[in-house]
């Protein structure tokens, strides 16, 4: 059996070697010999989304939007141009301020930032401004026709502090049926093996949930804690569209961070399970 194993890498190797040497040489000509410029986030599917923490009515604060020079040279300073497209929803004075149209990228260089001033105590968390940047020229280099527009989605929030564990109290619990409905149901409930949970940061205002089922599938089922994630904007909570079990089960979760400092949450998955639950900080 050995051998045999020996004797298949062998033949594998042969193939191998066989088949690259069909291949020219592809030397220095694969080389990219252009000079171009770009925005770096360009291409994430959805643009740049940034979230600032709103303070007080007349804060600001400084998002810096990185523009690289793309080339095998950096021997000479390239000037890049940029206008805000004037489809943005962002208003100039209004949400953001431009104190600067032009950047440079200086010789040996190959990143620079455009800083673009967030005008955060003018913006109530319910907006959504999007600031759409155009890259108009550069002298000394080319744009790029890909990735020279950027949409920079401006997003504000209030202070959030709900990292901690959490007890859970059941409102109202529900087991699911396997087909969207309920198989059996309680209320003012506490599943005693799993009768608490946690959020950790993961961002401004994001929060990981080490059990997104509040105690009820490793309390109830015996089975994994299902972890997920969840937004939390001025009190109102949503879970993250993502949020789903190891069984590909997509859960709904929205709630509310209550005036005595304890959470609402109200979630659902496609199997039935779900419920109402109430968190108190511990």
């Amino acid at each position: 059996m050995k051998s045999n194993k020996i004797y298949i890498f062998l033949a594998m190797l042969v193939a191998t070697l066989t088949t690259t040497a069909c291949f020219d040489d592809q030397g220095v000509d694969t080389f990219f010999d252009g000079n171009q410029v770009e925005f770096n986030a360009a291409n994430l599917p959805n643009g740049l989304t940034q979230s600032f923490v709103r303070l007080n009515s007349s804060q600001t604060d400084v998002l810096n939007v990185q523009i690289n020079r793309v080339s095998t040279s950096g021997s000479a300073a390239i000037t890049v141009n940029i206008e805000a497209d004037p489809t943005s929803t962002a208003v100039e004075g209004v949400h953001y301020r431009l104190d600067s149209k032009s950047i440079t990228i200086g010789s040996g260089e190959f990143v620079s930032n455009l800083p673009v001033t967030v005008l955060t105590g003018n913006i109530d968390p319910s907006e959504t401004p999007d600031l759409i940047l155009n890259i108009t020229s550069a002298t000394g280099a080319e744009v790029s026709s890909n990735y020279g527009s950027l949409t920079v989605a401006i997003r504000v929030i209030c202070p959030s502090d709900l990292a901690g564990t959490y007890s859970v109290f059941w409102e109202q619990l529900q087991l699911g049926d396997g087909a969207g409905g309920a198989d059996q149901t309680t209320t003012d409930f506490v599943i005693a093996s799993a009768s608490t949970m946690s959020f950790g940061v993961a961002g401004t205002g994001l929060y990981n949930m080490d059990d997104m089922s509040f105690g009820m599938y490793p309390g109830l089922y015996n089975d994994s804690k299902p972890t997920g994630s969840i937004r939390d904007n001025c009190d109102v909570l949503t879970g993250s569209a993502s949020n789903a079990d190891r069984f590909g089960d997509p859960f709904t979760i929205s709630g509310v961070v209550n005036e005595d400092g304890t959470i609402t949450i109200i979630w659902s998955n496609t199997w039935g399970d779900g419920g109402t639950v109430v968190l108190t900080k511990v």
